[in-house]
């Protein structure tokens, strides 16, 4: 944990302070300002507990218990701050009282298993860990702890026929994501492939989703099978230019290089503010310009320079 916190003031000015300063000046003045709203005060109760403002992380939790009245969310995390105050038997009866309310509650009960584990309750853990993901397959968190369970008792096999299970459930979008990458892994890309386009269409094409299957393939260096992907679900109205990174730095690794221009020249319009210029940088170092340049220089010859090998550099 860092003895320095760093925020923004309300002048948009990025300040960093000791987590004494911090904690004695910054939290009082924001719990004040966001007591009574609470949509920001949820936010900042998050980042609170984030930075290990346990007290302070409480005292919002339990106003956010008033502002919202018992509803899950609320419910769950009130316990998660007990239980980062090692209060546990605080938040095992607050995470009880949440499923008693709210049956279908997959954070409830993975959370539940973390204090059984804290126990050594180890059994009892892995089986409350499951019913969690069968109610919520698609807790990272949660599925991250189930996978490196079997994998510490190298029962690979098992794992898979459990995770292809979850990817019945209703909804169930990342354990098709997660089977895609260990079948990356054990070098099976058939497999992989399968999974990876499975998790990206029973996300609704989920940006984050197509952005993490590029990465991985990208890393992996699967060029072709990204650019599949890609051309198959990567929109140039996603908001983040990640995914968008990813398809034109394959493109320009199989010499594809007017493809990937038109690629970033495409995404650039549609990306939030802030993401504009790194995409515009980048068509800049590749000789491209954007549509607007272009409409104005329709008659001049662009000279582009001789294209070198790339390594990758945006997988997100």
């Amino acid at each position: 944990m860092s003895d320095y916190v760093e925020y923004t003031n309300e002048h948009g000015e990025k300040v960093r302070l000791s987590r004494e300063e911090y904690q004695k000046k910054v939290i009082p003045h924001k719990l004040h300002l966001y007591w009574d709203d609470k949509e920001a005060l949820r936010q900042y109760a998050m980042q609170l507990v984030q930075d290990k403002f346990t007290g302070e992380a409480a005292q919002a939790a339990d106003r956010l218990l008033e502002l919202f009245g018992p509803i899950e969310g609320a419910l769950i995390f009130r316990a998660v701050v007990h239980m980062q105050a090692r209060e546990f038997d605080q938040a095992k009866e607050l995470l009880t009282q949440c499923i008693e309310r709210f049956p279908s509650s997959g954070y409830a009960y993975t959370n539940l298993a973390k204090i059984y584990a804290y126990e050594g309750s180890n059994e009892k853990a892995f089986e409350t860990l499951e019913t969690g993901l069968m109610k919520d397959p698609n807790q990272e968190t949660g599925l991250d702890w189930y996978i490196s369970l079997f994998q510490q008792n190298n029962r690979q096999e098992e794992l898979m026929r459990r995770l292809k299970a979850l990817t019945e459930r209703e909804g169930a979008w990342r354990p098709s994501l997660l089977l895609g990458r260990l079948y990356l892994q054990d070098g099976n890309l058939l497999k992989a492939m399968q999974f990876y386009r499975q998790a990206i269409e029973k996300s609704g094409q989920m940006e984050d989703v197509v952005m993490t299957v590029t990465g991985e393939l990208g890393q992996a260096q699967y060029v072709y099978q990204l650019i599949q992907i890609a051309e198959a679900y990567w929109k140039p109205t996603f908001e983040t230019p990640y995914a968008g990174y990813n398809y034109a730095n394959a493109l320009i690794v199989t010499e594809q290089k007017e493809r990937a221009i038109e690629v970033l020249q495409a995404m650039l319009q549609h990306v939030r503010e802030e993401y504009r210029p790194g995409v515009a940088q980048y068509l800049e170092k590749l000789g491209g310009q954007s549509k607007r340049q272009e409409e104005n220089k329709q008659e001049q010859t662009v000279q582009q320079p001789a294209e070198k090998k790339r390594w990758w550099k945006i997988w997100k």
